[in-house]
This record gives structure tokens, C-alpha cells and sequence, in this order.
């Protein structure tokens, strides 16, 4: 891509990207807010219905690597229509589920469109040019914040005025409209990098990317140790009142929202290393100090810097993995997701042992010492070049492993 490339195309060009994001992420927030009634609905138990519900981010960890395989070559727009696309058909499938069976496949298909959208958005987004990549990727990753942060209470509210299969079909449309919307913006089309299984499993054994997509998984892990029980540890921290719990966590997904803009426009301003090492200290030195928040407005405090730089952490990530494999990053950024989605899980069944062996209060204790491991490791880790110089104005000299 030349420097100038996508000059023709602003920044409201990527809103319909950001909207495929938000829509591809909300589903799944929405569906563990109306958890109840669906397993109500369809006779399960509510274990039961969490393990399908489970099936979106265990489809993506292999999903995604195959589905950039399969739609390797092909154009950008095409891919990211097509996901969206088959996103929209398996919520139709699970909004007329009649059993678990129906539902599991449904939230399969829906993993697989996802998994074909997010890496064309992404290769479209940094189409802006290489000078505004950081801050265009924080941009659209600006969708998935917000569908975290609103999805679950926006489901609960939903529930009570429409039922859950509405809302899916609701979601369906909203896909099938954004893909004919982003279909026919301005950003400039490209085919996204064709790589065989072999190829990029020869990828597996360059220790530049083994460490980008292991810190990726160790810090993600970290983090929702917390995230995964965040009303809990909330709660016994700050007071169990729910409008205490309710305020704070509000200003958490703010935090979060800034992070997500902040941290891309610090990675085009500063590079991505300064970025992902203040990153990674400023989780830490939140995690540690979270038991300590004995007051709202420390809890408030502490939670906002948490989110302003935890989610700097993927946007710098993303353009260190881009920088480091200029030819190959839209490709690899599969694994990451993968890794990604690999440190959700995996965050979510330490948090789940943690609690029950150290309990709630030392759940921020866990997490912290979880990320200060994958900093230390990271730093003490040799520089080494990229494939070809390219990237960033202040990383453009040398790319970190």
C-alpha cells in the first residue's frame, strides 16, 4: 500500500465498517444478557445454554485462520459482504431454533461470518493510509467496545419489549443493510493476502509472531481474569449496592472507549512499542491497586485507568503485527484473533479457579501478576527486523518480536 493510498477516502468512510463490528460483536453480548429466557424458551439449563452460547468464541479461535485461507485472493468488499451475510443467515437459523441442536448451529454459522468479516475490515480500515493506520484500526475496534459495553444491558431492555428472536432477526436486517452499505463506500477495494494452510503454518515457527500472538493470549487472559467477574469484584470492592456497581462499571466501559481511540492515535503519534509497554504498565499498576479502591470514587478512578490502558493494548498489538509482517499482517491477524480469543476463554476459567481458591478480593492479585509476567517477559525479549521496512513514522526503523 502507498503512502498515499486511500487519501481520497475520510474518516466517515469507515462507519460502515464500525457499524459491521459493532453488529458482529453485539450479538453475543446480547445473548448472554437474555440468557434466561432463551434456555427458558427452549427447555435448556442455564448451563446448558451458556455452553452454546460458548461456541461463538471456540469456532472463532480456528475459524478465523481457515476462513482467511478459504478467502484468500478474493476482494476485500466481497469478503466483508459475504461475512456479514452469512453472520445475518445463522441468526435467522438460531432465532428459529426449536432445541439445543439448532441453536449450537446457529451461533457456528454466525461465528464463521464473523470470522470472514474481521479480517477484511481490518485490511480495509488501514487502506486510509499508512500514517493513520493506528488510530483507523482503533476506529473500528471502537465497534467492538461498544458492543461489549452495551450489549448485555441493551439485550435486557430489548427483552422486555420484543423477545430474543426478534431481536436476532432485528440483528439480521441490521447486518444485511450494513453489508449493501459498506459495499458501496469509497474506501478502495483490494484482495486480501492468499496464503495456503502450509504457508501459514510455516509462519508457526517464526518466533516474531509466536510472540506477538502468546503476549496477545497471556495479557488478554490476565485482564479477564478480572473482566469475566468485574461486577463481582466491584461489588466487594466498591459496596454491593447496584447503583454503586452500575456507576462504576459505566465509567469503565468509558475508560475502555477512550482507550480503544486513544491508544491508535498514540500508536500513529508515539509507535507501537511505547504504546504497548505503557500499556501493559498502566493495566498492571491498575490491577494492583484495584483491592486498595475502598471508595467510589477510587473504584471509579482505578477503573477508568484500567480500560484507558488495557484497550490501548490491542491497537498497538495490531500495528506491531502489521509492521513487523508488512506483507503478511492482514493474514496473520487471524492468529492474533485467535490468540485473542484463546485469552478470553482461558481468562474466564482461571477467574473461575481463582474464585473459588482465593476468592473475589483476590482476583485483581492474579490478574496483575498475570500481565507484570507478560511485560517483564516482553521487555527482556531482543529487537529483531521486519520483513521489510515499513510502518509506523517512529517504528519504521526496526519492528520488535
Amino acid at each position: 500500500m502507498g503512502e498515499g493510498e486511500g487519501s481520497a477516502a475520510g474518516w466517515s468512510s469507515l462507519a460502515p465498517l464500525v457499524m459491521g463490528t459493532f453488529v458482529v460483536a453485539v450479538e453475543g453480548s446480547i445473548l448472554t444478557g437474555v440468557l434466561p429466557r432463551v434456555s427458558a424458551d427452549l427447555g435448556l439449563s442455564a448451563s446448558g445454554g451458556g455452553q452454546a452460547l460458548a461456541v461463538y468464541p471456540l469456532v472463532c479461535v480456528v475459524g478465523a485462520p481457515a476462513a482467511s485461507v478459504l478467502m484468500g485472493g478474493r476482494s476485500q468488499r466481497a469478503v466483508c459482504t459475504f461475512g456479514l451475510l452469512l453472520f445475518a443467515f445463522g441468526n435467522l437459523v438460531t432465532a428459529a431454533s426449536t432445541g439445543l441442536g439448532m441453536l449450537v448451529a446457529g451461533r457456528l454459522v454466525s461465528a464463521l461470518g464473523a470470522c470472514c468479516y474481521q479480517p477484511g475490515a481490518a485490511a480495509r480500515a488501514v487502506r486510509l493510509g499508512p500514517r493513520r493506520r493506528g488510530r483507523a484500526l482503533s476506529v473500528l475496534a471502537s465497534g467492538l467496545t461498544m458492543a461489549t459495553i452495551v450489549g448485555a444491558p441493551l439485550g435486557v431492555w430489548a427483552s422486555s419489549v420484543v423477545t430474543w428472536r426478534q431481536i436476532l432477526v432485528l440483528l439480521a436486517v441490521l447486518a444485511v443493510i450494513v453489508a449493501l452499505v459498506q459495499r458501496s463506500g469509497r474506501l478502495p477495494d483490494g484482495a486480501l493476502a492468499a496464503a495456503g494452510m502450509r504457508e501459514r503454518a510455516a509462519f508457526l515457527g517464526d518466533r516474531r509472531l509466536l510472540s506477538v500472538v502468546a503476549l496477545s493470549f497471556v495479557v488478554v487472559a490476565g485482564e479477564f481474569v478480572v473482566y469475566a467477574y468485574l461486577s463481582l469484584v466491584a461489588g466487594h470492592v466498591g459496596g454491593h449496592e447496584s447503583a454503586t456497581v452500575a456507576r462504576t462499571l459505566m465509567v469503565f466501559g468509558v475508560g475502555t472507549t477512550l482507550g480503544t481511540i486513544v491508544g491508535g492515535a498514540a500508536v500513529d503519534a508515539l509507535g507501537w512499542r511505547t504504546v504497548l509497554v505503557g500499556s501493559m504498565s498502566g493495566m498492571t499498576l491498575c490491577l494492583f491497586l484495584l483491592p486498595l479502591a475502598h471508595t467510589e470514587a477510587l473504584l471509579c478512578a482505578v477503573l477508568l485507568g484500567w480500560g484507558l490502558a488495557g484497550w490501548s493494548f490491542t491497537p498497538a498489538q495490531t500495528c506491531r503485527l502489521l509492521e513487523t509482517f508488512p506483507d503478511h499482517g492482514p493474514m496473520l491477524l487471524t492468529f492474533n484473533a485467535s490468540a485473542v480469543a484463546l485469552g478470553v476463554s482461558g481468562g474466564g476459567l482461571l477467574g473461575g479457579w481463582a474464585l473459588g481458591a482465593v476468592g473475589v478480593a483476590r482476583l485483581p492479585l492474579v490478574a496483575g501478576t498475570t500481565v507484570a509476567l507478560a511485560l517483564c517477559v516482553h521487555l527482556l525479549q531482543p529487537r529483531t527486523a521486519p520483513s521489510r521496512a515499513a510502518g509506523s513514522p517512529r517504528d519504521s526503523a526496526t519492528a520488535d518480536a
